[in-house]
């Protein structure tokens, strides 16, 4: 039943700012928000708005673009929730995702000269091959070649700005420096190779050419997806938005854009410089301001406010929706004279805040500009000393960060099926979880009697690992061996149980082929260390997750979460030592940190990593605002 636009209202919250409003009922409109204000809150009561009044006609589709996969099954995840009878309708998907199903479904329609006559295989070209490529045609290349194409800009700025001709062998001799070592770069990597390497800049491209010179799959692509929502817009690249803008600007797509013109953190790998204005221009988009902040109480707004008008002048102030704490002062910055009494009082402060007030370990976060592998020791050790524990989010395991494996989809459903056949019953929420990730395998509409298959299944199966888990007791003083090899067993029996080659299983789980191989090799490596710590099964899964421990990650791979309490730590010259190289993606960054906190920031500074950084800007703003800074020696 269609709902009347007018008589709509948002589901899961109490209402929505005066903007939101405008932004959700407008056509294609471009939607700035800072830290905290809901974007991905907006984007799912957009899509309920649409499907729900009927505005998004059956069958029609909504088609939403995010960077990251945990994004994009975080939005299908808010969409399917509330509008269960509408899920079928609404995609969510990473760039690389769409741009290579486009690839892989409508090969045929490439141009001759760039068709494979067999298949290709993704992979990437290091910097080292980039410079060795670059020296090897300067001799032949137009003047001024060396002071115009770079190695660090070459794939994401150079190659993912150019459009591939549809016929190359027509092309005039190139002009400039960057069109002959775009030209070099094809002839050289695909064209006449049976199955090139192909990166994913290149499968953007191939997208891009494929729909460019189809309308046939250009008018399929419009009709089958009239609206499209693309999330954190101010990372998108030159390939991407020479992508979109052939496929859907000014063609009645309506699209929605949204994102933080402050938090673009991604120049480095070909963001636009301001994607939102191009986007405006470009696609006639009506632009708005969201000003309320859901994370932060007001005097951390008030800070972050001041560090977004560096960035630019004209952003709005947001307004706080988040009720103070009483007592407590939100914002300090601690300096120290060793790394070791900085983990010290960090530690310490974090026991108590939690005995006195009952927080939970996962409230409170340590981030760093970088090199948080060199902070680690000192505050495992003494958060350790007060009886707690120290998660490196950003440590390398295997191929991935473990943050990123703690938030991979798949290995939720792997961590889940431990968890339930490590302990019978009260599990309901992982039984949900789990049957419901197994379903979107199977089919993404599973009627009753498939549903009631698939948990007849699982049940049979969870019985099986119960049977194995007693035949193969754990014992926290296994040699390595041994648990690399019981890891292998445990991970062979679940692999083979979800059928991880299925075709189900590859558009859920991941964007390349091989993404599945990397989240197991990773999932086998956290489980082997595991397995060295714990002495039963049902320790095992929250081993794993290590809920319980303090987060340290870097400011980057903070991006997009939030905590009651944030250390920042190490505004020492160590820490940004390049600040003055470029303040502009620098500020972005210190921005991005500081936007964490929902109640309380503490910065730290150590004379022991080379004194104060040098940002004399970003003090002032803090002494002007009134932060206290504490020396602790």
């Amino acid at each position: 039943m269609r709902i009347d636009p007018a008589s709509w209202r948002p589901e899961g919250i109490d209402d929505l700012e005066k903007a939101a409003w405008a932004a959700l009922r407008a056509g294609t409109a471009s939607v700035t928000a800072g830290p905290g204000a809901g974007k991905t809150e907006f984007l799912a009561q957009r899509a309920s708005y649409l499907l729900e009044t009927g505005i998004c006609r059956p069958p029609q589709q909504i088609l939403a673009i995010s960077f990251k996969r945990d994004a994009a099954a975080n939005l299908q995840r808010r969409v399917e929730a509330r509008l269960p009878e509408h899920a079928g309708r609404f995609t969510s998907m990473t760039f690389d995702a769409f741009t290579k199903s486009i690839v892989d479904r409508f090969t045929r329609l490439l141009p001759q000269e760039w068709t494979f006559e067999e298949s290709y295989k993704i992979g990437y070209s290091s910097r080292a091959e980039i410079e060795v490529f670059l020296s090897d045609i300067a001799s032949s290349a137009p003047d001024g070649f060396q002071g115009e194409v770079s190695a660090s800009t070459f794939l994401p700025n150079v190659l993912g700005a150019a459009k591939l001709p549809s016929q190359p062998s027509n092309q005039p001799p190139a002009t400039t420096a960057r069109e002959y070592a775009v030209q070099e770069w094809w002839a050289r990597n695909y064209r006449g190779r049976k199955n090139p390497i192909v990166d994913f800049v290149m499968l953007n491209r191939l997208a891009e050419l494929m729909i460019r010179t189809s309308p046939q799959l250009q008018r399929a692509l419009q009709a089958t997806y009239p609206f499209v929502f693309i999330d954190e817009f101010q990372d998108t690249t030159y390939a991407q938005y020479s992508f979109l803008k052939s496929v859907f600007a000014g063609r009645g797509t309506t699209v929605t854009a949204v994102g933080d013109r402050n938090q673009r953190i991604m120049g480095w790998a070909g963001a636009l410089s301001d994607a939102f204005t191009q986007f405006e221009h470009d696609f006639a988009a009506e632009p708005f301001a969201l000003v309320m902040n859901f994370r932060s109480t007001q005097q951390l707004v008030d800070l972050q406010h001041r560090f977004a008008k560096r960035l630019d002048p004209q952003t709005q102030h947001q307004k706080s929706r988040v009720a103070p704490a009483v007592g407590e002062s939100p914002i300090e910055v601690w300096s120290f004279p060793t790394a070791e009494r900085e983990a010290q009082a960090i530690a310490a402060w974090i026991a108590s805040d939690i005995e006195q007030l009952g927080r939970q370990p996962s409230e409170f976060a340590l981030i760093a500009r970088q090199k948080v592998a060199d902070l680690e020791p000192a505050l495992t050790e003494a958060l350790h000393s007060v009886g707690l524990k120290l998660r490196n989010d950003d440590a390398e395991v295997g191929k991935l960060r473990l943050l990123d494996l703690l938030k991979d989809d798949l290995v939720h459903l792997l961590v889940g099926i431990v968890r339930l056949a490590a302990t019978r019953g009260g599990q309901p929420q992982t039984w949900q979880d789990v049957t419901d990730s197994l379903g979107h395998v199977a089919s993404p509409n599973r009627d009753r009697e498939v549903g009631t298959q698939l948990e007849d299944n699982l049940t049979t199966f969870l019985e099986e690992l119960r049977r194995w888990f007693a035949q193969t007791p754990l014992d926290s003083g296994a040699a390595p061996d041994l648990s690399e090899q019981i890891t292998q067993a445990l991970t062979d029996k679940i692999a083979a149980f979800l059928n991880l080659d299925s075709a189900g299983s590859k558009r859920i789980f991941g964007d390349r082929p091989e993404d599945i191989q990397v989240t197991l090799d990773a999932f086998k490596i956290r489980v082997a260390q595991v397995l060295r710590r714990v002495d039963s099964w049902d320790a095992v899964a929250d081993a794993f997750s290590d809920a319980d421990a303090i987060p340290l990650l870097t400011v980057h791979r903070s991006k997009g979460l939030e905590y009651h309490t944030v250390f920042f730590i190490g505004l020492d010259r160590d820490q940004w030592w390049a600040h003055t190289r470029d303040t502009v993606e620098s500020t972005m960054t210190f921005f991005v940190g500081v936007s964490r906190a929902a109640e309380r920031l503490v910065f730290t500074q150590c004379d022991q990593r080379g004194g104060p950084a040098p940002f004399g800007e970003l003090y002032e703003d803090l002494r002007d605002a009134g932060v206290s800074i504490i020396r602790i020696d």
